[in-house]
Protein backbone atom coordinates (compact mmCIF):
# COMPACT_ATOMS: atom_id res chain seq x y z
CA UNK A 1 0.00 0.00 0.00
CA UNK A 2 2.80 2.61 1.11
CA UNK A 3 4.62 1.51 -2.47
CA UNK A 4 1.75 2.90 -4.30
CA UNK A 5 1.31 6.18 -2.49
CA UNK A 6 4.65 6.78 -3.57
CA UNK A 7 4.31 5.53 -7.21
CA UNK A 8 1.07 7.73 -7.52
CA UNK A 9 2.67 10.70 -5.31
CA UNK A 10 6.13 10.03 -7.89
CA UNK A 11 3.71 10.09 -11.09
CA UNK A 12 1.71 13.35 -10.20
CA UNK A 13 4.70 15.28 -9.94
CA UNK A 14 6.12 13.90 -12.85
CA UNK A 15 2.72 14.76 -14.35
CA UNK A 16 2.79 18.38 -13.15
CA UNK A 17 6.42 19.02 -14.51
CA UNK A 18 5.78 17.65 -17.82
CA UNK A 19 2.87 20.03 -17.84
CA UNK A 20 4.77 23.00 -16.44
CA UNK A 21 7.65 22.61 -19.12
CA UNK A 22 5.03 22.27 -22.00
CA UNK A 23 3.03 25.40 -20.84
CA UNK A 24 3.71 28.44 -22.35
CA UNK A 25 2.30 30.64 -19.38
CA UNK A 26 5.75 30.05 -17.17
CA UNK A 27 7.94 31.09 -20.69
CA UNK A 28 11.50 31.97 -20.45
CA UNK A 29 13.44 35.01 -19.55
CA UNK A 30 17.02 36.19 -20.54
CA UNK A 31 18.82 38.99 -19.15
CA UNK A 32 21.88 41.58 -20.11
CA UNK A 33 24.15 43.60 -17.82
CA UNK A 34 27.18 45.38 -18.46
CA UNK A 35 29.02 47.91 -16.71
CA UNK A 36 31.49 50.80 -18.16
CA UNK A 37 33.58 53.82 -17.31
CA UNK A 38 32.32 56.50 -20.21
CA UNK A 39 33.19 60.07 -19.78
CA UNK A 40 34.48 59.20 -15.80
CA UNK A 41 31.32 57.94 -15.11
CA UNK A 42 30.60 54.03 -14.47
CA UNK A 43 27.54 53.43 -16.76
CA UNK A 44 25.21 50.45 -16.69
CA UNK A 45 23.88 48.78 -19.70
CA UNK A 46 20.71 46.29 -18.86
CA UNK A 47 18.83 44.26 -21.12
CA UNK A 48 15.33 42.07 -20.33
CA UNK A 49 13.89 39.59 -22.70
CA UNK A 50 10.35 38.11 -21.62
CA UNK A 51 7.69 35.28 -22.95
CA UNK A 52 4.97 34.86 -20.99
CA UNK A 53 1.67 33.48 -22.30
CA UNK A 54 1.16 35.32 -25.51
CA UNK A 55 2.96 37.87 -24.38
CA UNK A 56 6.53 39.17 -25.76
CA UNK A 57 8.81 42.12 -23.94
CA UNK A 58 12.37 43.76 -24.90
CA UNK A 59 13.39 46.03 -22.33
CA UNK A 60 16.60 48.08 -23.21
CA UNK A 61 17.89 50.71 -20.70
CA UNK A 62 21.33 52.72 -20.32
CA UNK A 63 21.84 54.27 -17.08
CA UNK A 64 23.68 56.85 -15.40
CA UNK A 65 25.18 57.58 -18.96
CA UNK A 66 27.32 60.53 -18.87
CA UNK A 67 26.03 62.75 -21.72
CA UNK A 68 23.38 65.43 -21.94
CA UNK A 69 19.80 64.66 -20.94
CA UNK A 70 18.28 64.99 -24.32
CA UNK A 71 20.77 63.29 -26.08
CA UNK A 72 19.62 60.37 -28.40
CA UNK A 73 20.89 56.49 -28.06
CA UNK A 74 20.49 53.86 -30.05
CA UNK A 75 19.23 50.70 -28.71
CA UNK A 76 20.56 47.55 -31.27
CA UNK A 77 20.54 43.51 -31.12
CA UNK A 78 23.48 41.77 -32.39
CA UNK A 79 22.15 38.35 -33.93
CA UNK A 80 24.67 35.95 -36.07
CA UNK A 81 26.59 39.26 -37.28
CA UNK A 82 23.43 41.16 -37.70
CA UNK A 83 22.61 44.65 -36.28
CA UNK A 84 19.14 45.50 -35.76
CA UNK A 85 17.30 48.66 -34.41
CA UNK A 86 15.24 48.33 -31.17
CA UNK A 87 14.66 51.62 -31.16
CA UNK A 88 16.08 55.04 -29.80
CA UNK A 89 15.67 56.15 -26.55
CA UNK A 90 16.37 59.74 -25.65
CA UNK A 91 18.57 60.43 -21.69
CA UNK A 92 16.33 61.80 -19.26
CA UNK A 93 16.53 62.23 -15.49
CA UNK A 94 14.88 59.43 -13.86
CA UNK A 95 14.97 59.55 -9.95
CA UNK A 96 18.03 61.83 -10.66
CA UNK A 97 19.93 59.67 -12.90
CA UNK A 98 20.80 60.32 -16.65
CA UNK A 99 18.71 57.52 -18.47
CA UNK A 100 17.78 56.34 -21.98
CA UNK A 101 14.92 53.41 -22.41
CA UNK A 102 13.93 51.57 -25.26
CA UNK A 103 10.71 49.19 -24.10
CA UNK A 104 8.95 46.79 -26.61
CA UNK A 105 6.27 44.93 -25.82
CA UNK A 106 3.82 42.85 -28.01
CA UNK A 107 0.72 43.74 -25.87
CA UNK A 108 1.40 46.98 -26.86
CA UNK A 109 1.89 46.24 -30.30
CA UNK A 110 5.20 46.07 -30.97
CA UNK A 111 7.50 44.08 -32.78
CA UNK A 112 9.69 42.21 -30.59
CA UNK A 113 12.41 40.35 -31.87
CA UNK A 114 13.25 36.93 -30.44
CA UNK A 115 16.66 36.95 -28.18
CA UNK A 116 18.66 33.70 -27.65
CA UNK A 117 21.57 33.31 -25.03
CA UNK A 118 24.65 34.76 -26.66
CA UNK A 119 22.68 37.82 -28.65
CA UNK A 120 24.05 41.22 -27.31
CA UNK A 121 22.41 44.31 -26.67
CA UNK A 122 24.27 47.31 -27.88
CA UNK A 123 24.02 51.01 -27.28
CA UNK A 124 24.88 53.19 -29.51
CA UNK A 125 26.06 57.23 -29.55
CA UNK A 126 29.16 59.48 -29.57
CA UNK A 127 30.62 59.84 -26.55
CA UNK A 128 31.10 63.37 -26.81
CA UNK A 129 30.08 66.43 -28.70
CA UNK A 130 28.65 67.19 -30.99
CA UNK A 131 26.15 64.00 -30.87
CA UNK A 132 24.22 62.28 -33.32
CA UNK A 133 20.83 63.74 -33.94
CA UNK A 134 19.84 60.40 -35.80
CA UNK A 135 21.63 57.40 -34.04
CA UNK A 136 21.63 54.07 -35.50
CA UNK A 137 23.42 50.37 -35.63
CA UNK A 138 26.54 51.92 -37.30
CA UNK A 139 26.99 54.41 -34.70
CA UNK A 140 30.00 54.74 -32.07
CA UNK A 141 29.51 51.52 -29.55
CA UNK A 142 29.32 52.97 -25.86
CA UNK A 143 28.10 49.60 -24.44
CA UNK A 144 27.45 45.97 -25.29
CA UNK A 145 26.60 43.08 -23.16
CA UNK A 146 25.25 39.75 -23.90
CA UNK A 147 21.98 37.83 -23.21
CA UNK A 148 22.30 34.98 -20.39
Amino acid sequence: MNTKIRFAGLAAMLTLAIMASASPMWGQQLNARKDKTINGVQAELRGNFRVKGGSTRLNSELDNINIPVGTKVAFCLLQNGVKTLLGVGQVAMVAGVPTAVVELNTNDGDTVPTVLAGDVLQARQKKIAPFKTAPNCGSALLLSAAFQ
